[in-house]
């Protein structure tokens, strides 16, 4: 999906959530109400991870370090849609498409709207079905 390493997967979200110790479904909402949104320097997950432990030492907000981590996700995912080509419509699909904080930045930082289907963790397991039932 992003090459080369997981920064642009959703899978920062579960490390910070371990870090944070929030539950994973608590991090969007949480992230909505920052007031100062910490900037990430890097969007590899695993830098992240560390940046953000160095952050909570210094006193940042559990949603301020949220809130950025979504951003820098949002601009990692901007820019994998735009090596494929961004459309005017597009869906965010996924188990980070749940995640209203995520859905909310990557609307900020495209200017789109973003849809996002119901279910939109089992998306790419639907069309995986619906191309094998094609096949058969």
């Amino acid at each position: 999906m992003s090459g080369k390493c997981a920064g642009g997967s959703a899978r920062i979200l579960q490390i910070i959530a371990k870090v944070l110790q929030v539950r994973i479904e608590e991090i969007g909402d949480l992230s909505l109400r920052s007031t100062k949104r910490v900037e990430f320097s890097t969007g590899c997950a695993v830098f992240s991870e560390t940046e953000a432990v160095s952050r909570i030492a210094e006193g940042a907000a559990k949603e301020d370090l949220l809130a950025g981590i979504h951003r820098a996700l949002a601009a990692q995912i901007q820019g994998l849609a735009e090596r494929v080509g961004l459309e005017r419509e597009y869906a965010l699909v996924g188990g980070g498409a749940m995640d209203r904080g995520l859905v909310r930045a990557v609307e900020e930082i495209t200017g789109y709207d973003i849809i996002v289907p119901e279910a939109p963790q089992l998306t790419a397991a639907l069309g995986a079905a619906i191309l094998a039932e094609e096949r058969i």
